[in-house]
């Protein structure tokens, strides 16, 4: 850059803008008081226990009771409007911040759960697989002299008696299971088909998104059966030689705490974005308060564990309803005047944010999906409320809707950050990338066309490489200023000064 150039660049401003980083944005926290009961009670004393953020009990806690109440509610929003009460929730920290613990604690009632109805189970099972075992050695026998008869009649009549008992061999019950960590989209077709239409992705890890990557599909996305069990959708899985399996209202609850590096890059996963995957999970990213702790004990008082065990098993053990073919189905919770009016400003609030040039513009996907999501943790909300009651019978009240409400306005806050992360905004993604290449050089100033020259394979027009400077403006990190023009001919490059604070931090 001449020094003639810098001589003639009109004197930057000194008063600079707050810098709003590119990387860590100042999010909001959650309040454990907008979740009721017992669940806020447990999520305050895991927190308190583990020295984990509040965000993380909170969303774990949350997902934990969303697998309950998924498998009995559904909220009716207005007529022929409703949403099922199943969460995807993603907290995202790094390693060391006991992620673990907190998930085990947040999913201990539905471990217990499940081997108790196993338990339950167990003599009826044993009982049945042993009277299956007698027919299937009556029917072998019959197969067996039909096949040595030399009478075709009495071959055929032996043939007949074999297909009969077969047709009577009764069905072995299979102990119920609620969540799973590790399943193939194959395989979680059977265990939905297997266990209600119902069902928990549960893991303090990001290899959910590997296994939707096609991790054992030759890295073909299968994405289809996982979408509509987000919301309800009926889906068919015909897999060659097994029986195909038919799900009428799949309902999948997803709660994962990866490490944030894992989030970085999914939007350019093949369907991730594009079919909607991304948009349906709510977000949440606390600080790490590693090197912050007292590392002291403050067990979880016995009371507050019994109180969470004990409800969760209410939700679990509501009283089912079942349809003309057995299976049991959600019953319909709805919404009072009151909280739907709360809900309706909440929704178009939203709409008119994912006008062009407003702050969701680039998270329609998202955003679209928020108001539905507010309706579902409202449901949820309810079900923990009336835990040991009929919570079909009770409306959804204003105060669970404003409590819901509270918690998406966080998540809403922290979503947008995890979508940025994932480079869903394509201008953030830019602006990184010139912001990587300042950082590279430490420069202190340059022209917008030295920039192109060195970033021409990333930018091959001027205009796009102006948009992400413009993204680096607003937030702080430089300004773009225009040398005056001197006679005819190209105008000089523009100049771009970076932040003296940072430039200085680099010498």
């Amino acid at each position: 850059m001449s020094a003639e150039l810098l001589r003639a660049a009109a004197p930057p401003s000194e008063d600079w803008p707050e810098l709003v980083l590119l990387e860590t944005p100042n999010l909001p926290r959650i309040d454990l008081a907008c979740l009721p009961g017992f669940a806020g009670d447990y999520a305050r004393a895991v927190a308190a226990d583990t020295e984990t953020p509040p965000e993380l009990a909170a969303g774990m806690v949350l997902v934990a009771c969303a697998t309950a109440a998924a498998r009995h509610l559904r909220v009716m929003v207005k007529p022929g409007y409703s949403e099922p009460c199943n969460l995807w929730a993603v907290v995202a920290l790094p390693p060391g911040n006991r992620k673990s613990a907190v998930q085990s604690a947040a999913t201990e009632p539905l471990i217990d759960w499940e081997r108790d109805q196993a338990a339950m189970l167990e003599p009826e099972i044993k009982r049945i697989a042993s009277e299956r075992k007698t027919l299937e050695a009556r029917a072998k026998e019959k197969r067996s002299k039909a096949a040595k008869e030399r009478d075709n009649g009495k071959a055929a009549g032996l043939a007949r008696e074999a297909a009969d008992l077969e047709a009577e061999l009764p069905d072995i019950p299979i102990p119920p299971q609620i969540w799973t960590s590790d399943a193939t989209p194959e395989r979680l077709g059977s265990l939905l088909a297997e266990h209600g239409e119902c069902m928990a992705w549960l893991s303090s890890e990001g290899g959910v998104f590997d296994l939707l990557q096609g991790r054992y599909s030759n890295g073909i996305p299968n994405l289809d059966l996982v979408l509509k069990s987000h919301s309800g959708d009926a889906e068919r899985v015909d897999r060659g030689s097994r029986p195909p399996v038919f799900l009428k209202c799949p309902r999948l609850s997803i709660g994962l705490s990866p490490q944030p590096d894992v989030l970085r890059g999914l939007a350019a996963k093949p369907g991730f974005r594009g079919r909607g995957l991304l948009g349906r999970f709510l977000y949440l990213l606390p600080p790490s308060p590693l090197g912050y702790r007292l590392l002291e004990s403050n067990p979880v008082p016995r009371g507050v564990r019994d109180a969470y065990a004990a409800g969760l098993r209410a939700m679990l053990d509501w009283e089912p309803v079942l349809d003309e073919h057995g299976t049991e189905q959600p019953r319909v919770i709805r919404l009072s005047d009151e909280a739907y009016r709360e809900w309706f400003d909440f929704a178009r609030g939203m709409e008119m944010q994912m006008q062009p040039g407003q702050p969701l513009e680039h998270f329609t996907d998202w955003a679209g999906k928020a108001p539905g999501a507010a309706a579902r943790i409202a449901g949820v909300l309810h079900g923990i409320k009336h835990a040991h009651g009929r919570p079909w019978e009770a409306q959804i009240t204003a105060e669970t809707m404003t409590e819901a409400l509270e918690i998406m306005a966080v998540m809403t806050r922290h979503s947008l950050a995890a979508m940025d992360m994932m480079g869903a905004d394509p201008m953030i993604a830019s602006a990184r990338l010139v912001w990587g290449w300042v950082e590279r050089g430490r420069l202190s100033r340059f022209t917008v066309r030295e920039a192109f020259n060195a970033l021409r394979s990333t930018f091959p027009r001027v205009a796009m490489l102006r948009d992400a400077l413009v993204v680096l403006e607003e937030r702080g990190y430089l300004e773009v200023l225009e040398p005056p023009r001197d006679g005819p001919g190209r105008p000089p490059s523009p100049i771009v000064r970076v932040r003296p604070d940072i430039a200085r931090g680099w010498r």
